[in-house]
């Protein structure tokens, strides 16, 4: 399927009950480019997937989600293979000691950009799995896999073959940001609707600025805000939103720091304008601001992910709320979307049968066990919500905001320094210039 998925109705439940059909399971290889179900041999050999939610894979999604219940007895039978499942935060250590060790012949390795992806890409641990697979194969991911492939490119091949899921979404995004607003909040202090906003265009920086500081209030007058306007905001999510990220691809095709550029170093200053104002809550305690969000004490959200609808505010929310894309920054004139976290599936170097492994991950993970509806249920309640929810996996240009992250520490520092200490965001950003140029070139040798 391709991007009209986004918008199918009830219909695809019709289409998902016929698609259970041994013919329409065989499709799914060969829509890949791969040989028909049935044609891969795995000699009864034990296959492990390693993930640090290996646990949740294995009881929440194959022992809980009704579709695919059955499939790890399906894939054994079908592939002649054991499935066995690893839990291990100590991601990719634990790859590297069973490819030491002869053990990993069999593995799947889930893995994201800042959980193992770059060590064990750049080491040469894992196959570049456009060596050996047919463009098909990537031209059948669900869209916002093939731009996670597209964004994870080393040295212009794909190593991924497709995320791995212990929730009811896979083919849509755990962690595409947003920004939720308390709708029964602004409707108490007649604030503007954000989606009404978006909708005309006019969801900007400044009209984020100017709500915010409306809706920042000492309720009770004891000299402390009790009510903030912002929570939970990361200036490196509000970068993206301005057209900017950490990294660039050069007209060299070089991979450069770009945090010190005029439209990130803007981003960063109006990060700070708003936390020093006091408008944006100044703790960096996650858990904590969106329990101040939750508890209805903050107007704005800005760290909300599908992960965090579905997870937290669905079941513990009590006001009525929802959901809009950042607001543009002042050097953009479409609505951008920030994405900390990309993950895939890598095949270790010294894999049996790599073709066989890959066909395997897909037919575990198919794209229409999981209906738009049932995805939508599961983290939204109105059609407003739907509406944004949707059309970020449509307009979601393959950026993240992070991507690089465990290779970019000075940057935290200097992110830290600019927010608690005064720093100009210009020169604290310039001056790691340096550092981190040298470990991106390393990285990629270039």
């Amino acid at each position: 399927m391709k991007r009209a998925r986004l918008f199918v109705t009830a219909l695809a439940v019709v289409s998902m009950v016929l698609l259970t059909s041994a013919l329409a399971m065989a499709d799914v290889l060969t829509d890949h480019g791969l040989k028909p179900l049935g044609s891969y041999d795995l000699g009864g050999n034990t296959v492990t997937i390693i993930s640090w939610t290996s646990e949740r894979i294995k009881n929440n999604y194959f022992g809980g989600y009704i579709p695919v219940r059955d499939r790890i007895a399906e894939a054994e039978r079908l592939f002649n293979c054991k499935i066995e499942f690893l839990q291990t935060r100590d991601i990719p250590q634990t790859n590297f000691n069973r490819l030491m060790a002869g053990e990993s012949a069999y593995d799947l390795w889930h893995v994201q950009n800042k959980i193992g992806y770059f060590e064990l890409v750049s080491e040469g641990a894992v196959l570049a799995s456009s060596d050996f697979l047919p463009p098909e194969f990537f031209e059948a991911l669900p869209p916002y896999l093939q731009m996670t492939e597209e964004a994870l490119k080393f040295n212009g091949k794909y190593y991924g073959i497709g995320n791995m899921e212990w929730r009811p979404m896979y083919g849509y995004a755990n962690d595409i940001v947003f920004v939720g607003y308390n709708k029964t909040l602004f409707e108490r202090e007649g604030l503007p609707d954000l989606y009404e906003l978006y909708r005309a265009g006019e969801w900007t920086w400044e009209k984020a600025g100017e709500i915010a500081a409306k809706a920042t209030r000492d309720l009770d007058g004891d000299g402390e805000i009790d009510q903030y306007g912002m929570t939970d905001l990361r200036a490196w999510d509000l970068a993206i939103s301005n057209g900017a990220n950490i990294i660039k691809v050069d007209e060299n095709g070089r991979v450069v720091y770009a945090a010190d550029e005029d439209a990130y170093v803007e981003a960063v200053e109006q990060f700070y304008e708003w936390w020093s104002t006091g408008v944006l809550n100044q703790s960096t305690n996650t858990g904590n601001n969106r329990q101040l969000f939750i508890d209805g004490k903050a107007a704005m959200h800005f760290n909300v992910t599908p992960v965090t609808m579905a997870q937290n505010l669905l079941p513990d929310m009590k006001d009525e709320w929802s959901i809009v894309p950042f607001p543009k920054g002042p050097r953009v004139t479409e609505h951008l979307y920030p994405n900390q976290a990309l993950s895939t599936t890598l095949i270790p170097i010294n894999a049996a049968d790599p073709e066989a492994l890959a066909a395997l991950k897909v037919f575990l993970w198919q794209e229409d066990d999981v209906t738009v509806n049932d995805f939508l249920a599961a983290h939204v309640r109105t059609k407003e919500a739907a509406e944004v929810l949707l059309e970020a996996h449509e307009y979601w240009t393959g950026t993240s905001s992070r991507l690089l992250e465990t290779y970019i520490t000075e940057f935290n520092d200097a992110i830290a320094a600019i927010r608690d200490e005064g720093a100009s965001p210009a020169t604290k950003l310039a001056e790691i210039r340096p550092v981190i140029q040298a470990r991106i070139d390393e990285l990629f040798n270039q």
